[in-house]
């Protein structure tokens, strides 16, 4: 997949008005090229109106066609890497749990941010590149006519440049996918300098031997970088040699082998000087399209990635909508197990048999790696059972029924992320906000304007507080809270036992909590206890 295979697919808009003002401001450009030499050989003391007039209006349509293509161009790019940030921003969205757990973050933001900006800057170098290839061949049909020796000594050349180039760029294509390797191995690196960043700060050892594998990336990357730049070097530098050296030919040797003029020599030489920019540019253009189209092949990858995982999934029956409310949710015999990259399983949770009624409190207990969470993301739906059943009031669910399930479930786990903004509820009533905002000590430290908090930067007790906040305004018919007492001073921890609990028991609300609390096991109906994947 390359720039014109994205263009093809991904484009809305026509192209060909950028090609043809392309090809006039080109036309153009290069009419200027004769104007200059005929101005040039008959000036005299006095203006010549006449080319002044042509050059004054030939320059015009250069700069207004030119402004045109890459505006357009601009907009055109813009439009693709939008439509492509949203389709794979909704893929992610609609992605599975396990799906995203296997991706790396890292990967995701580069293809999503960065490539698709090098992919837009890459769309104004392809119009200035294919301006100047136009302003190229009005040069070399001028050269033609002034000598067909030095036409074909040109095209010799150019011939020439080009086989180097193709020559180059399969190793550069090669070093650019490692480039990307290294580049996302940094980025992974750095995150983590930020998110282990206490962990680091309190552990010199463990600060420097992060530090040195975080150099050691960081090293790579960049000797990878200047390896592959220096290719791009030696392209740009042979471009410049490659002129010097035609000059040369075209001035010293080609006079001894024709009978040339030396008023031809001069326009020779300044049809060769000039086509020299425009030579340049389509060079130096070289190494940005190598990266866009590596960027394409990137953008594809994680797309495909998607979509291979999405297939897994898939169903083609129609899928419900909604599902409101529930009497019993089983588990029969269902098992969930982790695999490696060999298709080894890694870890099982199963079998289980459970049975959650409407209006149940159940506390699940166990240690760390006994499989609570894996059993909680089965019982949401965030995963399928490898084998085994998961039903609604008898009804087994099948791909087309687990996103109307998931629907029932409102959910605080332990690496819960908070969002600034309250999404997903229709009229929010401010009064109630304000309300809960007081009885959870937190209407010092936020309150809500235009459906977004004001300050989120809390402690992480204070933000499960705003999390419950949010899940009492979502009103689902099951709550689902993993170790939420854990980060709350003993004031909130009774308070979440003794009286939100009673309070959704009283709403009729079912809640699943994994809880440490012992003290407080009284005010669950049922305590389930886990080890090794299985309840004991």
């Amino acid at each position: 997949m390359n720039l014109a295979q994205l263009y093809k697919k991904e484009s809305t808009s026509s192209g060909l008005p950028v090609l043809a003002m392309g090809i006039i401001s080109g036309i153009a450009q290069g009419t200027l090229l004769g104007i200059i030499i005929i101005a040039a050989s008959t000036a005299n003391k006095e203006i010549n109106l006449r080319y002044l007039l042509m050059f004054a209006s030939t320059f015009a349509i250069v700069i207004v066609g030119k402004r045109y293509a890459l505006s357009q161009a601009l907009i055109i790019a813009e439009e693709i890497m939008r439509k492509i940030r949203i389709r794979i921003g909704g893929k992610l969205g609609n992605t599975e749990l396990l799906t995203m757990e296997n991706m790396k973050k890292e990967d995701i933001y580069t293809r999503i941010a960065q490539d698709t900006s090098q992919i837009s800057e890459a769309a104004l170098v392809l119009v200035n590149a294919w301006q100047s290839s136009i302003v190229l061949v009005f040069c070399m049909f001028f050269i033609a006519i002034l000598s067909k020796l030095a036409f074909l000594i040109v095209m010799c050349g150019i011939g020439a440049a080009v086989i180097f180039y193709l020559f180059l760029q399969k190793s550069i294509r090669d070093e650019l996918r490692e480039t990307t390797v290294k580049e996302s191995m940094f980025l992974q690196m750095l995150a983590q300098v930020i998110d282990g960043f206490k962990e680091l700060k309190v552990n010199q050892d463990k600060r420097e031997h992060h530090f040195y594998f975080f150099q050691k990336v960081t090293n790579e990357a960049s000797e990878l970088k200047i390896q592959t730049g220096f290719k791009f070097v030696t392209q740009i530098m042979f471009i410049q040699v490659f002129f010097y050296i035609l000059l040369g030919v075209i001035i010293f040797i080609m006079p001894r082998f024709t009978d040339v003029s030396g008023p031809i020599i001069i326009r020779l030489t300044s049809a060769i000087l000039f086509i020299l920019g425009p030579v340049a540019l389509i060079v130096t253009s070289i190494p940005v399209f190598a990266r866009a189209n590596n960027a394409v092949r990137n953008l594809y990858a994680v797309e495909e990635q998607l979509d291979t995982a999405d297939r897994a999934f898939r169903t083609d029956k129609p899928a419900i909508r909604k599902m409101k409310s529930f009497d019993e949710i089983r588990l029969g015999q269902a098992f969930f197990s982790y695999f490696d990259r060999y298709n080894s399983p890694l870890f099982t949770v199963g079998p289980m048999n459970l049975t959650v009624s409407r209006g149940e409190i159940i506390f699940l207990v166990g240690g760390n790696g006994s499989g609570k969470t894996t059993l909680l993301k089965l019982l949401i739906g965030l995963y399928y059972p490898t084998s085994g059943s998961l039903s609604v009031d008898g009804m087994p669910l099948d791909k087309s029924t687990y996103p109307a399930y998931r629907e029932l479930f409102s959910l605080i786990f332990h690496d819960f992320y908070l969002f600034d903004r309250i999404n997903g509820v229709g009229n929010i009533n401010y009064e109630k906000v304000a309300e809960l905002l007081e009885m959870m000590h937190l209407d010092k430290k936020t309150e809500l304007v235009d459906g977004v908090f004001t300050n989120i930067n809390l402690s992480t007790g204070q933000r499960k507080r705003l999390a419950m906040i949010v899940s009492i305004l979502e009103d689902r018919p099951i709550y689902v809270f993993d170790e939420w007492a854990a980060d709350q001073d003993p004031v909130f921890r009774k308070y979440f036992y003794e009286v939100l609990l009673e309070d959704f028991r009283k709403q009729g609300k079912t809640v699943i909590a994994v809880s440490h609390d012992d003290r407080y096991f009284g005010f669950a109906d049922r305590v389930l206890k886990m080890e090794y994947g299985e309840f004991i």
